[in-house]
């Protein structure tokens, strides 16, 4: 009970920061999907943070290490909504910026993983 507890204040944080986040980012009138970037890859850098540092030291009990990447950096980022906009753009024919929105999403995801676990590293 406590673990989905934490899990939902996570889950809360999360989908509160991520609408903040993608609102102060995205510009309106545009059709890139700027906000939905900028998240992706703040949460994937923020799992890997979390990852490598949450298990390489006794800073927090499993439970709230759950409750922060599972609860808050799975609401926070926004896979699902990125395949969804990914497509849209695709079916507009803005066939360039959707592969800049698809490559820009995954790697820098993946290299926001990479710097957030380098990060991490360093600290312990």
């Amino acid at each position: 009970m406590k673990l989905m507890l934490l899990l939902a204040l996570g889950g809360m944080a999360g989908t509160l920061a991520r609408f903040g986040l993608q609102g102060a980012v995205q510009a309106p009138a545009t059709t890139f999907p700027a906000g939905t970037l900028v998240v992706n890859v703040a949460g994937s850098f923020a799992l890997g943070f979390l990852m490598r540092f949450l298990t390489g030291s006794l800073a927090v009990t499993p439970d709230v290490r759950a409750a922060l990447t599972i609860g808050f950096c799975g609401a926070f980022t926004t896979m699902s909504t990125f395949a969804y906009e990914t497509v849209t753009l695709l079916e507009g024919g803005e066939l360039w910026r959707a592969a800049l929105y698809g490559v820009g999403s995954v790697g820098g995801s993946i290299i926001a993983v990479i710097a957030g676990l380098g990060v991490a590293g360093r600290l312990l």
